[in-house]
This record gives structure tokens, C-alpha cells and sequence, in this order.
């Protein structure tokens, strides 16, 4: 059953459409089947002996007295016209048996195929052999067919309505017919009922980015609806939630600013000492803190993407920036100068900014790449310093999560840190739809690798 999986569509639309063609299919080859062989069988086999018991009559009354005049009433009351060739032999043509006429189908597929088939039965079993049948060259109507005797060769010319069936070439016909009609009367339902869903994942998609996304009209089944209705709830909760943790740290960031400030203007105010001036370093880490919790509220907010020179953007946003700090940076960016891509700038730059801080932290060699790599933006941000230990990677995402050992990415040199940078970094990058993986560098520190679907 397992080699069979790689033929079954992957979509929904694929499966139920072939579910639909399968059955319509399967229903006209029983139905054509079951026609061949008892209607139309029936039907030819009384066509094509009444045919074949003429032609004996034919053949049994050659040379007897008066059989002239006989057989002349014969063909005009019939249609049936004969013409005998005394001493004369058919040409008996050996000719080798194909593969497909010993095949075990062949006796199954062949009367679905040969018009003929049942007609020739009936010479068979009635001893008119050896037969040979030819089209008949000046009329469509009729067929040629010439049967040994003693005597001679008999030669008839034969209408093929007299043993053939018209109403199987218009059964077949409007079967097919039935089922195209069915089939694209099922792939237009199919599509509108597949709509909905598809609908339903993109919003899904796009809200998973955190893009902005209008409301869902449900549509479709019932089912289907359920399900939007369900997302749809889903969705508020989840912005709701979102809209309470920004307003409780800002509120919160806020108040502890309105103290903070109170603090920095006392100390500036009291004599400069060695205690004092490490309470104002105290104050200016709390402060910072503060800008980080911010940051991390701010990752929820919606900011709208828009449409940027991506080559440009890296340069001078991360590149050149640095390079006036004094902090040159390995750059490698290999990207077109006219893709644009849809981001939103400043989360993105926050995001990038805060990584290579990072690298600065804790390296003294920093190396940025870009390039475009299976219709994702690879961003590589290389160091030379200690690096994270392998089983840490994981948990360095989460919020407020440090490390002792090795080294700590989240962990600012002058402040002490958060624990919020890497959490930041990586709510900025999965709201662009992408990912941030962590890995050993070449330089032999840490390497970040960002992904970021275009």
C-alpha cells in the first residue's frame, strides 16, 4: 500500500476530486461492461444469426433445382446480394497469433472492440468457414464476406446494420458525455467548497506572520464555517491578550521611569563619590532594562510591512551603520539590488541589530552574508567569540532565560542583560514567517542563520 502513496495527491481539491473521477469511472466501465455483454450481446447475437442462418440457406442451395429463382426472391426480399465463383479457393494466409490475442484479457476486451466479433461467432459455429471479411470499397454501408464451399467461393455483400448495433456507439457516447458532465459539475462544487478552506489558511498564515488580517466571512459547508468561526474566536482572544501584556509593560515601564528620573536628578544633585557614581551605573542598568522590556511589548504591536530594496536596506541599515561606529563587519550580501521584499522595517531592524550586538559582545571578527536560497532570505551572522553549547540553543529562545556557562547571547557586557534579546530577535523574524537556527560558526564562535520567506 506504501508504493502507492506517492500517486495520491498531497490536496485536499487533488483527494476528493480523485475520490469523484475514480467512482464516475468505475461506474461507466460496469456500465459499458454489463452493457456489451448482456443487451448489446443479445441484441447482436439474434442480428448477426438471423444474417449467418441466410447465408447457410444460401450455401445449402447452390446447385439444387431452381435454386436460381430462390435465391434471387432471397436477396430481394433481404437485401442480402451473393455472387458465387465456381472452383475457386480463398487465399489461406498464414498469419501468427499476436501476444495480445493469447492474452487472458483478450477474450474479455475484444467484443468491446470488434464490431464484428459476435458475427463472426456465429460463421464459426454454423460451419462458414474459412470466412474472410473485407470493407466493402464503393459503399460504407456494406461489408464483403467471401466463404469457402465445395463448389466454390461464396461472396455476399453484407449491410452492417443487419449485424451491428447503432445504439452502442450512442450509449457510449452519452456515458462519456455523463460523466464529463458530472466531473466538471463536481470540480466547480469541489472549488468553491476548497475556497473556503484556502481562505481560512491564509488568514491563518498571516496572522501566525502577525500581518494584519481583516475579518473572515465563514462560507462553505458547515463544517467549514464552524471552523472559521472557531479561528475567528481564536483570534480575538489571542489579540486581546496581546493588547494586555503591551499596556501592562508600558504601564508598568512607565512608572518605573517617573522614579527613575527622580533618582538621576538626586544623584546629579549630591557630591560625586565612588558610591555615587555607581548608583547613577545602577540607575543607567535599570533604564536600560526598562527600553528592553519595552522592546519586547512593542514585538506584538502592528506595525505594517512595506516594500523595500532588500540589498539596500541590509547595507545601510546594518553595514554602514556600524561601519561609522567603528565596527567593520565581513560583508557578503550577494543579492540583487532590485528585490524587494515585504518586511516590517523596524522590527526586522531591531532584530537584526540586536544579534550582531551580540557577535560585537562577544567577538572581535563579525561576518554578515545574505543571499537569496530556495525562495527564502538567508541571513548568516558569523563570530569568533565563545559560542553556545549545543544543548542551550533550544532554550535561549525563551524569555528571560540566561546561561552561565560558555557564553550568554542575551547577556550585554555593560548591563547585565534581560534575557529578552534573542526572544525579541526571534518574535521579529517568525512574524516575517521565517526562523532563526543557531549553529557553529567558521570562525569559531556562534553562527545565526535567519530564514525569511519571499
Amino acid at each position: 500500500m506504501a508504493r502507492f502513496k506517492k500517486f495520491i495527491p498531497r490536496s485536499l481539491y487533488g483527494r476528493f476530486l480523485l475520490i469523484i473521477v475514480l467512482s464516475t469511472l468505475i461506474v461507466q466501465l460496469v456500465s459499458i461492461y454489463v452493457f456489451y455483454y448482456t443487451h448489446l450481446d443479445v441484441i447482436s447475437k439474434h442480428m448477426a444469426r438471423s444474417v449467418v442462418s441466410e447465408m447457410l440457406f444460401v450455401k445449402k442451395s447452390i446447385n439444387k433445382p431452381g435454386y436460381e429463382k430462390l435465391l434471387r426472391d432471397l436477396s430481394e426480399n433481404t437485401g442480402l446480394t451473393f455472387s458465387f465463383e465456381e472452383r475457386r479457393r480463398l487465399k489461406k494466409r498464414k498469419i501468427a497469433d499476436s501476444d495480445w490475442s493469447k492474452s487472458k484479457l483478450h477474450d474479455y476486451i475484444n467484443p468491446l472492440i470488434d464490431p464484428y466479433n459476435r458475427f463472426k461467432s456465429e460463421l464459426e459455429s454454423h460451419e462458414l468457414k474459412p470466412y474472410e471479411i473485407f470493407e466493402n470499397p464503393e459503399s460504407d454501408d456494406l461489408i464483403i464476406v467471401k466463404v469457402q464451399t465445395r463448389q466454390g467461393v461464396l461472396s455476399f455483400d453484407v449491410p452492417i446494420k443487419k449485424i451491428t448495433s447503432s445504439s452502442a456507439y450512442v450509449f457510449t457516447f452519452w456515458m462519456i458525455a455523463a460523466a464529463l458532465i458530472t466531473s466538471f459539475i463536481s470540480i466547480i462544487f469541489l472549488k468553491n467548497q476548497i475556497r473556503s478552506l484556502r481562505n481560512l489558511r491564509d488568514a491563518a498564515e498571516k496572522f501566525g506572520r502577525g500581518q494584519d488580517v481583516p475579518n473572515l466571512r465563514p462560507s462553505g459547508s458547515e463544517e467549514i464555517r464552524s471552523l472559521a468561526i472557531s479561528f475567528i474566536k481564536m483570534k480575538e482572544r489571542v489579540m486581546r491578550q496581546i493588547t494586555q501584556r503591551t499596556d501592562m509593560l508600558s504601564a508598568v515601564s512607565h512608572d518605573l521611569r517617573t522614579p527613575l528620573t527622580r533618582m538621576k536628578l538626586q544623584l546629579e544633585m549630591m557630591d560625586q563619590s565612588p558610591e555615587i557614581n555607581d548608583l547613577k551605573q545602577d540607575v543607567s542598568d535599570m533604564e536600560k532594562l526598562v527600553e528592553e522590556y519595552l522592546d519586547f511589548a512593542r514585538a506584538g504591536e502592528k506595525e505594517k510591512n512595506s516594500s523595500i530594496k532588500i540589498a539596500k536596506f541590509l547595507q545601510e541599515k546594518i553595514i554602514d551603520y556600524y561601519a561609522k561606529m567603528n565596527k567593520k563587519i565581513g560583508n557578503f550580501i550577494e543579492i540583487s539590488d532590485e528585490l524587494e521584499i515585504q518586511i516590517k522595517k523596524l522590527a526586522f531592524k531591531r532584530a537584526l541589530m540586536n544579534l550582531v550586538d551580540n557577535a560585537f559582545n562577544y567577538g572581535d571578527q563579525v561576518d554578515f552574508s545574505a543571499k537569496i536560497s530556495n525562495k527564502n532570505l538567508v541571513i548568516t551572522i558569523d563570530d569568533d567569540g565563545p559560542g553556545i553549547p549545543a544543548e542551550e540553543r533550544s532554550n535561549v529562545f525563551k524569555p528571560f532565560y540566561r546561561i552561565d556557562n560558555s557564553r550568554n547571547l542575551d547577556k550585554k557586557i555593560d548591563s547585565g542583560g534581560s534575557g529578552l534579546g534573542l526572544a525579541i530577535a526571534m518574535d521579529a523574524v517568525t512574524s516575517h514567517g521565517g526562523h532563526i537556527k543557531l549553529s557553529d560558526s567558521t570562525l569559531g564562535g556562534l553562527r545565526v542563520i535567519i530564514f525569511i520567506p519571499v
